[in-house]
């Protein structure tokens, strides 16, 4: 957002631009990495846990924390993040990079894989600083009802 500093985006590259003129920090979100594997789950076989489960999971996580930290201040945010939410990103990218190998790369999953992986630098910037949020939900529910009436 201008005006604050950060900018919380999903993968769309026209934001680059935005981010260097302003000179603000530009953060992934990360209900947009989860909504590629919720579509990634969706070609799983009915029954079956797979990666898309586990990913799902290891973002959910990351919510629960975001839900602990919410009266905090920014650094004890911040603290709280690297206590718990490091290592579940830690565990994220081991698995990522195991991952990426064994999943063919236009597959749902593999689109999945490869956003999460192309996104990363951005998505974990929110450890770094207690005022990034992990999402731009917020941004994005104020937006929707002009975009949906732009649309009819």
């Amino acid at each position: 957002m201008i005006g604050y500093g950060r900018l919380v985006t999903d993968g769309y590259e026209g934001y680059a631009e935005v981010v260097r003129r302003n000179g603000l920090t530009h953060a992934g979100c990360w209900a947009h990495a989860r909504r590629k594997f919720v579509e990634a789950r969706k070609v799983q076989p009915k029954g079956k846990t797979g990666k898309a489960d586990w990913a799902i999971n290891q973002i959910r996580k990351l919510y629960a924390v975001e839900k602990q930290a919410k009266a905090l201040e920014p650094e004890a945010h911040r603290a709280l993040r690297e206590q718990q939410s490091r290592p579940l990103i830690d565990q994220l990218r081991i698995w990522l990079d195991k991952s990426l190998n064994q999943v063919l790369p236009k597959s749902a999953l593999g689109k999945a894989l490869h956003y999460l992986d192309g996104q990363w630098e951005r998505l974990t910037r929110f450890l770094d600083d207690g005022l990034i949020p992990l999402d731009n939900n917020p941004a994005e529910n104020a937006i929707r009802p002009f975009v949906v009436g732009r649309k009819n």
